[in-house]
């Protein structure tokens, strides 16, 4: 136990030397931001509903309407299941198609209107749907926020900067530590332990962490 609070000890360490970007240090025409899961199902209400991930919509939705405005791509990948969804088979029923929990949340999807594009998925792991992002060999920068950090995002971003390893593609992919977040569940999962646990493993893997993107 001693080994494991000493890890964790060095991991708390390790994420408060993460610092912040800023929109403007990014080229639009070589940069998405993809936001994953501000869906209504997570972030308003539904089975698998946290108020953690709700408390980020404003900052979400500010960040994805400022890259917007510069003439960067946003992506939102949403769940959008079947019935039978095979994932229900690991987590309770969510996000079914033809209920509003599947829906961006009401001041993200306004955003459609400004060119945001809504990608619906139907696993954890949105670079295995219809992704634009992954097979743009234009793009260099590629920023994600959204839930949860330890699921979706994690499986997002890992996979993603591995594609680019497979591929010898030159390009970065940001994770923004203020932007993302996991559920808790007492005595099940802890989420400030799983959110600081996956940053890290992300960075192992080679994402990049950031503490916010500024766009002022």
């Amino acid at each position: 136990m001693d080994n494991i609070k000493s890890a964790i000890e060095a991991m708390e360490a390790q994420l408060s030397g993460i610092e912040n970007v800023r929109l403007d240090d990014f080229d639009p025409a070589k940069t998405i931001l993809a936001v994953i899961d501000i869906n209504k199902g997570f972030a308003e209400a539904g089975a698998l509903y946290s108020p953690r991930v709700g408390r980020m919509i404003p900052e979400i939705v500010a960040l994805s309407e400022e890259a917007l405005s510069k003439g960067i791509k946003v992506y939102a990948y949403t769940d959008h299941h079947p019935q039978d969804a095979k994932e229900f088979s690991a987590y309770p029923t969510h996000c079914v198609g033809d209920t509003e929990e599947s829906d961006l949340v009401d001041t993200l999807a306004a955003l459609e209107a400004q060119g945001l594009i809504t990608i619906h998925k139907n696993s954890t792991n949105g670079i295995l749907a219809h992704n634009p992002a992954a097979i743009d060999l234009n793009l260099s920068n590629f920023l994600v926020i959204g839930c949860v950090t330890d699921i979706c995002v994690y499986q997002y971003a890992v996979t993603l900067r591995a594609y680019l390893n497979e591929h010898q593609l030159d390009g970065e992919v940001y994770v923004c530590e203020s932007l993302v977040q996991t559920f808790d569940i007492e005595g099940f999962h802890h989420g400030d332990l799983m959110h600081g646990l996956f940053l890290k493993s992300m960075m192992d893997n080679g994402v990049k962490v950031v503490k916010e993107i500024k766009i002022s």
